[in-house]
């Protein structure tokens, strides 16, 4: 199978990491210039591209680098025009068409302008966060990720580490986010919403990030694209060195912080450096950067002095735990033009998170010992190449290689670590060995890619074929721990009054390692078709196929011994932009089809792991059982006779088929001003095959709820049990369904006069049936087996309001008093000011009501998702004063915040109620339900610059 079909593709990625310029030449009476000579030349790296207007007038240069540009037309009997100012971004289509003046070819027409503000070569519902707000806008925290929320109609929860936003809302869904890097995989396969490389800031030049409408050569996800653009050297030598620091002092109390416990302890330096120009001008260049960050963050141990020294804790094992990260970032990246058809990019990342003492994300260690931390390695690299071939004018070739991979893992502190069992004293304290010692995981991913664009007349036609693999390998902990009632118990284990005076005791015996293998492979055809002056339509096919890991054809479970591929993944899809008027100064665009995500691989992980036939266990027994080891001794092996409970299984649906969504957008931009413009969008999406989970085992319920949900019998018997040899069986099936409608008002201004913005305000609803798991935010079953509409309602996502302001303001005034004019010239003012509807949240009872053996019963009469969390409102905030050292230096003093006016940003609250064995409420639904979670509270940063 996986032979054959890679022998007829080879995963397609978009044109993420260039651009595309056409245009029509056009006399003064409007009819269009055949032959006339066209030549692009990229201003920052000596680039240049030259071509012939053909029969219509039309010149296109696909897979331009990014960068300025200038373009100039000559034809016999015309003066030359050059056109400047051009800046080409990720993915985008400038249309500069020019019209020529009759005269002499050696006399010039020269006009310094970007392309309209309302282009209609763009199609696509997205946005390209630029160079100048990457480098500028306050980011505290140092993820780029976050800068995913700066796109219309996008929500989510910003990262204040360096992982991924949190709860992400695209097009309804939550979590779908195809993560890239230069256009190739940059997403892990075992869930969704993971990235699988964190980035730094220092190396990133733009982030494209398209939601809806992206051309067939995008896929992979019913989500968002979020395409992060490394930069790369110019025929300048650019540079940059910082330092940015946090203290204790410069941050709030924590917003859910007790009144009685003292603030954390905090401390963050980072070191960023780069480094770019040019090894041979007009031809080699390279770029090369660094991130040093290092973060303390003590966890205060709230075991007490009396009982730590009762059980012989030392002072240094329960002070504090002395958590900190060290994370360092590289890049080294080179651009080679070998000859005038032929370019080649080479880039290589690395990432380094060293985290001695972890213990979570957790503000405090509470009654964990420091013997219980461990270590947390987390490592990533990656390396990519990119060749472009101009075969001729009208035939260009890319071809694209990654090899990436992800891995961490989990050891005892060498300082710290004691050797044993963990050792649980209820509500005295947790020491002992770790129990999450020799965690490891390894993912790594292989793209190939190749795309062929063909231009002929007015249409340019590309198709492509591309696979990925995935490899992944994962080992979970072996452990052993004592849980005690009281110190006096513990201690009578010890000394050997009563060895077995412990309440329980739990160990993991087996093999707990896995590994499996995955192979994407898509193909592609599009046509971008330039129908006139005024319209232009792209219509084409893409088709995904996932080779999922092979399932063990030994599982004691039938339904285990094999996994469905979904061959069929076709998706049609068609988009135009018109624009209205010779101007063109409004644009219309609207563009529908089919999106498909890809399987996660965790549902097929599980399938594997819990088949029936477990490879290791995870025992539990009593002090008093016949089978209970003396304090403190461990077993190598299950004792004989030892009675095994019945395990629980996991399996895919013999039908299971891919996610997909379909997707319709409609925009209409008007051009107020050559920078600015105001755009109205409306999208839809309906999601069907959302993957679900519910178990299957309770069979012939024996009543009924008040509300009509069966409940089953707590007997195990073949009359009430589907596997009565089986605990629970957990089937993964894609039944669900999703809608998602959004409205979208956009006011962006392009920078100019010394500042630029975007503004955006979104109303949007998505409902579904499918509480979802294999989700980073979710892992969440149907509450009703039998009946999945009993689980349709808000989406875990849906936030309905959600606005976003981000601004760069540099402002240069002239002022005749020097002191003034020094004083109000050289600032630069940036901020990010975000206000939403608040997060969806589900009401629990405390109980289960159907004894379906999952705990994810609601009350009666009460739907899912009813729970509108608060409202939020955040503000960032950047201030920098440059001082000027030369003609090509200065330096950039700032101070930074985030959550600026200190507001609560709550993330979670605790609703599971208590409820009788009816399902009735013991007591009224709260007013307020209390707050379990909440965002940063608010976080100055300092830091310098310097520039050259």
């Amino acid at each position: 199978m996986k032979s054959i079909v890679l022998a007829m593709f080879l995963f397609v990625q978009a044109q993420a990491t260039d651009g595309v310029i056409e245009g029509i030449v056009t006399d003064p009476s409007g009819a269009v210039v055949a032959g006339a000579t066209v030549r692009i030349v990229n201003m920052d790296t000596g680039y240049v591209r030259t071509l012939t207007t053909n029969e219509r007038g039309l010149y296109r240069a696909t897979l331009l680098p990014l960068g300025r540009y200038e373009v100039s037309v000559e034809a016999a009997g015309f003066k030359r025009a050059v056109r400047s100012g051009i800046t080409l971004t990720a993915g985008r289509t400038a249309v500069v068409d020019i019209t020529l003046e009759v005269g002499q070819i050696e006399q010039a027409v020269t006009v310094t302008a970007d392309v309209p503000v309302a282009d209609i070569g763009k199609i696509e519902q997205g946005n390209t966060i630029s160079t100048q707000e990457v480098r500028n806008l306050p980011l505290v925290s140092r993820n780029i990720y976050n800068f995913m929320l700066l796109q219309p109609g996008v929500s989510a929860r910003p990262n204040p580490e360096f992982g991924v936003p949190r709860k992400v809302n695209t097009n309804g869904f939550i979590d779908r986010i195809n993560y890239q890097l230069d256009g190739n995989t940059n997403t892990q396969a075992d869930r969704a919403g993971i990235r699988l490389m964190p980035i730094s800031e220092v190396f990133i030049r733009e982030i494209q990030v398209v939601n809806n409408g992206f051309a067939p050569e995008f896929g992979t996800t019913t989500g968002t694209v979020y395409n992060a653009i490394t930069d790369s050297g110019t025929n300048e030598l650019h540079g940059e060195a910082g330092y940015r620091f946090r203290r204790k002092s410069f941050s709030a109390r924590p917003t859910l912080l007790a009144p009685t416990q003292p603030k954390p302890d905090f401390a963050a330096d980072t070191v960023t450096a780069r480094l770019g120009g040019p090894l041979r001008r007009d031809r080699l260049h390279y770029f090369s950067a660094y991130e040093f960050t290092r973060r303390d963050i003590p966890r205060p141990i709230t075991i007490t002095a009396e009982n730590a020294a009762r059980i012989g804790l030392t002072p240094k094992q329960i002070g504090v735990v002395p958590a900190s990260q060290r994370v360092n970032f590289f890049i080294v990246r080179s651009d080679y033009t070998i000859s005038e058809t032929h370019r080649l990019m080479s880039r290589y990342n690395l990432f380094r998170n060293s985290s001695p003492n972890n213990i979570g994300g957790a503000l405090s260690a509470g009654l964990l010992a420091v013997t219980r931390s461990t270590d947390f390695i987390d490592a990533a690299d990656s390396v990519a190449t990119q060749l472009t071939s101009t075969i001729s004018a009208r035939a260009i070739n890319e071809f694209r290689f990654q090899y990436a991979r992800r891995r961490f893992f989990r050891v005892a502190n060498p300082e710290n670590a004691v050797r044993g069992p963990a050792i649980t004293i209820s509500g005295v304290a947790q020491f002992g060995g770790p129990t999450d010692d020799g965690q490891r995981f390894r993912q790594t991913s292989v793209d190939i890619v190749d795309n062929f664009t063909l231009i002929r007349g007015n249409h340019a036609f590309k198709f492509g074929f591309a696979m990925t693999t995935y490899g992944d390998f994962r080992r979970e902990p072996l452990f052993a721990e004592y849980i005690f009632p009281n110190i006096d118990a513990y201690l009578n284990a010890v000394n050997g009054a009563n060895p077995k005076g412990y309440t329980t005791f739990r160990q993991r015996l087996g093999n707990p390692e896995i590994s499996e293998r995955a192979f994407f492979y898509s193909a592609f055809w599009q046509d971008d078709w330039r129908v006139t002056q005024n319209l232009k339509l792209l219509y084409g096919v893409r088709y995904e196929l996932y080779d999922v890991p092979n399932a063990d054809p030994t599982s004691p479970l039938p339904l285990s011994r094999d996994f469905n591929v979904d061959k069929n993944n076709f998706a049609p899809r068609v988009g135009l932009s018109y624009g209205l008027g010779r101007e063109r100064k409004t644009v219309v665009r609207a563009s529908a089809g089919l999106y498909y995500d890809f399987p996660k691989l965790d549902f097929y992980r599980l399938a594997i792991l819990n088949n029936g036939n477990p490879r290791f266990r995870d025992i539990s027994v009593s002090g008093t059982s016949p089978f209970a080891p003396a304090f403190p001794q461990t077993l190598e092996q299950l004792p004989p006779g030892f009675p095994l409970p019945r395990v629980s299984v996991n399996a895919v649906a013999a039908d299971f088929a891919n996610l997909y969504s379909s997707n319709a957008n409609l925009q209409i931009e008007r051009a107020l001003t050559a920078d600015m413009s105001v755009a109205l969008s409306y999208v839809f999406a309906k999601g069907t095959r959302i993957p679900v989970r519910r178990n299957i085992n309770p069979i012939n319920p024996i009543r009924t709820l008040a509300d009509g949900r069966p409940v089953f019998d707590t007997a195990v018997n073949p009359q009430t049990r589907l596997y009565p040899e089986f605990d629970n069986v957990f089937l993964d099936e894609s039944v669900g369904n999703s809608n998602y409608n959004g409205v979208t008002v956009q006011l962006i201004k392009r920078f100019s006069h010394g500042y630029q913005f975007t503004a955006s305000y979104t109303w949007s609803h998505a409902i579904d049936d499918a509480p979802e798991v294999n989700v980073l935010d979710s892992n969440v079953q149907l509450s009703d087996p039998t009946n999945r509409r009993r689980d349709r309602g808000n989406s875990l996502s849906d936030r309905r309001h959600i606005f976003y302001v981000s601004s760069v303001l540099a402002p240069k005034v002239d002022v005749a008093n020097r002191f003034w004019n020094a004083l109000l010239n050289h600032n630069q003012l940036s901020l990010i000011v975000s206000a939403d509807s608040g997060d969806t949240f589900n009401i629990l009872a405390n109980r289960d009501l159907n004894n379906d053996r999952i705990l994810m019963d609601r009350p009666l009469f009460i739907g899912r998702n009813t729970v509108d969390g608060p409202n939020n409102f955040n503000v960032d905030l950047r201030y920098s004063r440059f001082v000027r050292l030369s003609e090509r230096a200065n330096v950039e003093f700032f101070a930074e915040f985030t959550n600026l006016t200190n507001h609560p940003n709550i993330t979670d609250l605790t609703t599971t109620v208590a409820v009788n064995a009816d399902g009735s409420l013991t007591s009224p639904l709260p007013t307020r339900f209390p707050r379990a979670g909440a965002l940063e509270s608010r976080q100055l940063q300092l830091g310098f610059k310097l520039n050259f």
